[in-house]
């Protein structure tokens, strides 16, 4: 629900606002709600065994006839000057081959890339294999430490998150705002059955702040946040990319609402800490933000999700300040302080600042005797 301006607060704007809007133009193609499946191509791995010394001999036949066991192609040659541990792929239509390069040591083990097995670590083995299997040379997505992408995919889903959203998104359900965030196809999103509930409860619900100036990686994280859900980006089995939507509550590493700063904050959002004359009474919390988002230049956006739970109502809290010269920052800090809530100013994928007003949760400390 969009907010009209009082009186008093367009007279206050006319003194202070500064601001430029620039609409863009985009396609609209809703990106495919589909769940994920099992590798959709025909796997196959083999093992390259290298020796170090002819003393490895005896543990390559017996490596040897435990890779046939498991239906692994395997063969063993000695090691050359320019040899090294590999995972490498290679994808041919509906196939993929797998192949894999192990040093044999002197002690019979044998080193991959970022894993190592004694022949006591069977079962070890058979979970690294079928890894490979089912997600290609990169291994199950649970064993990557960002998101289960590789340095090159966090780059591909960045580059495409921090495009400027080509249109403002408030006022529009959930759906609607995804399709005109234009996320390219090559990016799907999918709603896993909890979030699909919980967005059928709120299928009336539109999206509350003007988002206009913000990336879409942004956007869509805060749009999502006022529907109690969260994305982060996943590899299938088939090695593509898309956005997987859950429960917040659910997320424990959920794509973030905001970034670190890169600079400084004077140097991030000067206009933020710049003097202002200031003097105001009675005035919604809501149109106060909304005043100060358009006078600075700086959206000031408010965790409706959260702030809702906590029974905070933005229209119903009065801000009064006399008349006194103060900044943006210490002025908003002193708005909602009282109330329970925390503000933090952060940037988008473009670098872009704003200011992420959300309830302030302390933090616990253990208990000591």
């Amino acid at each position: 629900m969009k907010h009209s301006i009082p009186l008093y607060i367009f007279c206050f704007l006319l003194l202070l606002m500064v601001s430029g809007t620039h609409h863009l133009q985009a396609q609209v193609q809703f990106p495919k709600n589909s769940k994920p499946k099992g590798a959709p191509i025909k796997t196959s791995v083999s093992v390259t065994l290298l020796t170090e010394t002819t003393s490895s001999a005896l543990y390559a036949q017996q490596w040897g006839r435990i890779f046939r066991d498991l239906k692994i192609s395997v063969r063993t040659r000695r090691s050359v000057l320019d040899d090294k541990p590999s995972v490498e792929q290679n994808v041919r239509g509906t196939f993929r081959e797998v192949r894999l390069v192990g040093v044999l040591d002197r002690n019979g083990e044998i080193h991959f890339p970022g894993h190592r097995f004694a022949r006591r670590d069977l079962g070890k083995l058979k979970e690294w294999l079928n890894e490979l299997k089912t997600y290609g040379a990169q291994g199950s997505p649970e064993s990557k430490p960002v998101w289960g992408l590789s340095e090159k995919q966090f780059k591909t889903v960045f580059e495409a998150l921090a495009e400027p959203a080509p249109a403002n998104v408030q006022g529009l359900t959930l759906k609607a705002a995804i399709t005109k965030l234009d996320l390219p196809q090559t990016l799907s999103v999918r709603f896993d059955v909890d979030a699909e509930k919980r967005l059928a409860s709120d299928s009336q619900m539109t999206v509350k702040p003007d988002l206009k100036k913000l990336a879409k990686g942004t956007v869509l994280a805060i749009a999502l946040k006022q529907y109690g859900l969260a994305f982060h980006p996943s590899r299938t089995p088939s090695g593509s990319l898309e956005l997987a939507v859950s429960p917040w509550e659910s997320k424990t590493a959920p794509w973030p609402i905001g970034w670190d700063l890169k600079n400084s904050r004077q140097k991030t959002a000067p206009r933020y800490f710049q003097l202002i004359p200031v003097e105001l009474t009675n005035v919604p919390l809501r149109d106060v933000l909304l005043a100060a988002s358009k006078a600075s230049g700086i959206p000031m956006i408010t965790d409706e999700y959260e702030i809702k739970k906590k029974n905070v109502d933005l229209d119903k809290i009065m801000v009064t300040i006399p008349n006194k010269r103060t900044t943006w920052g210490i002025l908003i800090g002193n708005a909602i302080g009282r109330d329970g809530l925390t503000r933090k100013l952060v940037i988008d994928e473009r670098g872009q600042p704003f200011i992420w007003i959300t309830v302030f949760k302390p933090r616990l400390s253990p208990v000591t005797r």
